[in-house]
């Protein structure tokens, strides 16, 4: 603004800061920071400004107007590169500078919604091809964006108070109740890892090791991105400075994290205490100097104040060349920014606070990108005890720290980049229900013993036994009582002491850490209140304070562990956990089956209702007729009977009909499928209209009559069209294989069957229960038709739990799988289902039930001892789809055995 006013004229300088001392911005400037600005811009020899000392004028130089009218202007150059499609050269959109000069020719990523393959970069420009739908990487931007404001966090704090009830959720935030549902899921889920849920009012702070054998350490603060920020940075100094090495953070609106390795060990209640409200201010001074922030807004800073030209010789500067200037600039203003390490004096480095430049870039990081008013005044109520703390050592992280463990590069507090983060290496599972969860969270018991196993010493010979006894400390008379004979030799050569009841190294220490350490390395996990750390009690303090051990939750009860062997116990632990959750095999998923549909005998179903479930998990699917009622629904169902099936029919509550495909077969073998009649319409609409065109003249007048005069009763019916009951059969055989003729029960069915030895002969009259009716399918509209893909997505997933392309292969229902992943895809955003790799060795996207889930893992554990053998046409059967074998034809006589392994047929 300075320079701008001066390239209209000359100005006397007590009037020009009378001047800016009118506007309102600039009505508490002070006249040293005034003088500093115009010292800066009339010093050199590109200097902007021209100072007459004596009289106290100001003058702008020759250069300044050029640079006023193309450099001026507050908005910051964050010098995206545009994206440009070869050949026609038209501009797509533009792309972040770190995220382009990461990119290599070839590689893939997404812009709108098209995919481009990088063909070329160039300076500022990114030329691209349309990559025909490949699969692509997600571009970033480094820029500033505004972060929660408190207000906002306050009512988000609220929620989290309030929404484990979804009742709540649904009347105050006016949400579905479905996502109530799920929102109260997770939370149950977090407070049941955590013990609590983070507020306004209460921090949570978590530590659990990573796949590298270090740890992580993520404090919940709910206080918004600009205060945890300003927390992550000083929290980052402090351990710098308490421990002597850098580490990696980064922090988002609801976290902040830092990655912490081999040599971090301390107590976590302790945390808390870290910062000091009285001197913080200058500790996150002196954290940010070293924070990629800086860097960032004195680029910002010094193109702002014309200290750095966009445009030079009429042609724009390259941003990397501006980047490289700024850095000179800093270097000549503040060196120590930017210097070698070995070259800095110790303790703080000294700001120049009379440099205006450096001044503001500070001023800004403190009040723009942080907020250190709020962040104080956080620390303060912490040492005042208004908020509640809590710390808990956890095996693995909770649903609540996953979003700051996924956080892109613009949440980083550092400088390393996405794919050398130490958070890549933290092991995360697949989210169950809450108990599900709440059981997998404990450290592994089982676990807790083999490291115990593992790491006491079983020496061979006297000889090992000395050398066991140098690191292990001491051995007690119990425990060595299978060593006696090689302590007695030890003793007798002097080798070995016996004091009180513990036996000794003779050249070993029989006091201090070192016996301690060794006692830990050999005994694992120690209880809090055993004599060893009771004994011991100063030193495991600093075996702690050294990083050498780590305090945990053993069983329910505090303890003491050598952190490689904690290390150890976490990793065996989540081994079992992804055992647990690891994709099934084919046969492991047919034995899911089998407890899924009902099919063992302890699972089966009992009476009209429980065959009920069973028709609508089995609804859509096409049997050969005699099929049904002889294997598939009494393999389901308990002492199933005929007159369950009529009565449900007969009720309204069930219909039958062929629904997909058409041609003639033995009433036996006529494939139909059997679903709720609430949803025929939609059914038989997914079916289609049916040609009649190819029907025999006996089934043309059965449907012509039909037709007219609508449903009737078989005596009716051949009363009307005047054929013999044979000719009756045969015709309304036919119109059942075409798809055009259902009945009111399934009796009805049921009568066209040949008798197999005894029954009635042909030709005798026949008195079915129920009317025969023509199967009116009318073409679906688009305004049902997601409806019905919402029909057949959730009945597929009730039929088999777990869906995937393969296990619709045997299905005849005419829904696209891609219109089916498109529903599914829906349901697992709204949480209803759970997406990810079920089912181990084949391909594609899968997606199971909740309960499905939790059923595969009981079936894990619980294997199937009996044969469960099915027919060739039941939904059971998957030879050939989901094992290696050769498929089997469809034979209503053939039976194959689903439960075991090989999979078999048999006659």
């Amino acid at each position: 603004q300075i320079v701008a006013a001066c390239t209209a004229g000359e100005w006397l300088e007590d009037e020009l800061y009378e001047c800016f001392r009118r506007a309102h911005p600039y009505r508490d400037l002070e006249r040293s920071d005034f003088d500093a600005v115009v010292a800066m811009h009339a010093r050199g020899r590109s200097a902007l400004l021209h100072r007459d000392g004596i009289g106290r004028r100001l003058m702008a130089t020759r250069r300044a107007r050029l640079t006023a009218i193309l450099s001026g202007g507050a908005i910051p150059d964050n010098a995206d590169y545009r994206v440009l499609q070869e050949p026609e050269d038209t501009l797509i959109g533009t792309l972040n500078e770190d995220f382009a000069v990461e990119a290599a020719r070839g590689d893939v990523f997404q812009l709108g919604n098209t995919s481009w393959q990088i063909l070329k970069i160039e300076p500022g420009i990114v030329r691209v091809a349309d990559a025909a739908g490949a699969s692509p990487t997600i571009p970033f931007w480094l820029g500033e964006a505004p972060t929660r404001t408190r207000e906002l966090s306050e009512e988000i704090g609220i929620v989290r108070e309030a929404a484990h009830d979804p009742e709540w959720s649904v009347r105050e935030a006016g949400v579905s109740h479905e996502v109530a549902l799920e929102v109260a899921r997770y939370l149950a889920d977090g407070r049941a890892a955590l013990g609590a849920v983070p507020t306004q009012d209460r921090l949570v702070l978590e530590r659990f090791f990573d796949e590298s054998g270090g740890q992580q350490l993520v404090l919940h603060s709910l206080f918004g991105g600009r205060i945890n920020r300003a927390l992550g940075l000083a929290l980052r100094k402090r351990f710098c400075r308490g421990f002597g090495f850098e580490l990696q953070a980064a922090a988002n609106e609801e976290a902040l994290v830092l990655s912490l390795g081999n040599q971090h060990s301390f107590e976590l209640e302790g945390v808390f205490g870290y910062l000091d409200s009285r001197s913080a201010r200058d500790l996150l001074i002196q954290a940010l100097l070293a924070a990629p922030m800086f860097t960032t807004r004195w680029r910002w800073n010094v193109g702002r104040a014309l200290l750095l030209p966009r445009l030079m010789g009429g042609r724009a500067v390259p941003p990397p060349i501006r980047r490289m200037r700024a850095e000179d600039l800093l270097a000549e203003a503040f060196p120590q920014a930017i210097a070698c390490g070995e070259t800095l004096p110790p303790g703080d480095i000294v700001v120049p606070d009379d440099h205006p430049i450096v001044s503001q870039t500070i001023d800004d990081c403190l009040t723009e990108a942080m907020d250190v008013d709020g962040f104080l005044a956080l620390l303060a109520r912490i040492e005042a005890g208004t908020i509640e703390t809590i710390a808990i050592d956890r095996p693995e992280p909770s649903v609540f720290a996953h979003g700051i463990l996924n956080s892109q590069p613009y949440t980083f507090l550092d400088d390393a980049p996405l794919e050398e983060r130490r958070t890549q290496a933290v092991g995360r599972r697949r989210v169950l229900d809450v108990k599900t969860s709440d059981e997998l969270g404990e450290l592994d018991p089982a676990a807790i013993a083999l490291v115990r196993t593992e790491v006491w010493p079983e020496p061979q010979s006297a000889e090992e036994l000395h050398e066991a006894l140098l690191w292990m400390g001491f051995v007690t008379d119990a425990e060595s009582s299978a060593w006696r004979d090689w302590l007695d030799e030890l003793a007798r050569a002097r080798r070995a002491l016996h004091v009180g009841e513990r036996w000794y190294a003779a050249e070993a220490a029989r006091t201090g850490k070192e016996v301690l350490r060794g006692r830990l390395e050999a005994l694992g996990p120690v209880d809090a209140d055993d004599p060893l750390i009771r004994e011991f009690s100063i030193e495991i303090r600093e075996l702690e304070a050294a990083g050498e051990v780590l305090s945990a939750r053993f069983s329910g009860k505090p303890g003491w562990c050598n952190r490689r062997l904690l290390a150890r116990i976490h990793r065996y632990t989540l081994d079992r956990l992804r055992r647990a959750i690891e994709p099934v095999s084919a046969a492991e998923f047919l034995r899911f089956l089998c407890r899924w549909q009902h099919a063992l005998p302890e699972r089966r179903l009992d009476g009209p209702r429980g065959l009920m479930a069973v028709i609508e998990q089995l609804a859509g699917f096409q049997a050969p007729a005699e099929a049904w009622e002889r294997h598939i629904l009494p393999t389901r169902v308990k002492g199933y009977q005929s007159a369950w099936l009529d009565g449900l029919a007969l009720s309204g509550e069930v219909a039958w009909g062929r629904l997909w495909g058409s041609g003639g077969s033995a009433a036996r073998a006529l494939p139909v499928a059997l679903f709720p009649r609430a949803a025929s319409a939609t059914w038989l609409s997914l079916g289609g209209a049916r040609d009649a065109t190819a029907l025999g003249g006996h089934a043309q007048l059965v449907r012509e009559v039909l037709d007219a005069r609508g449903a009737m009763f078989h005596t009716d019916l051949a009363r009307a069209t005047g054929l013999l009951p044979s000719a009756l059969e045969a015709a309304l055989c036919e119109l059942v294989g075409a798809g055009l003729v259902t009945g009111d029960a399934f009796s009805a069915l049921r009568s066209l069957f040949p008798p197999r030895r005894h029954g009635r002969r042909r030709g005798e009259p026949l008195m079915p229960p129920g009317r025969w009716s023509l199967v009116h399918a009318g073409a679906i509209s688009p305004s049902d038709s997601s409806a019905a893909v919402e029909l057949v997505a959730r009945t597929l997933l009730s039929r088999t739990g777990v869906v995937f392309r393969r296990t619709l292969l045997r299905e005849k229902i005419p829904v696209a799988w891609r219109d089916l992943i498109a529903v599914y895809r829906r349901m697992e955003a709204r949480g209803e289902i759970h997406g990810g790799r079920f089912v181990a060795g084949f391909h594609g996207e899968q997606y199971a039930l909740k309960d499905a889930v939790t059923e595969l893992r009981a079936s894990r554990k619980e294997p199937i001892e009996a044969d469960v053998r099915v027919i060739a046409g039941d939904p059971l059967n998957y030879l050939g789809i989901l094992t290696p074998e050769e498929r089997v034809a469809s034979n209503a006589l053939r039976k194959v055995t689903v439960a075991s392994a090989p999979v078999e047929t048999s006659p």
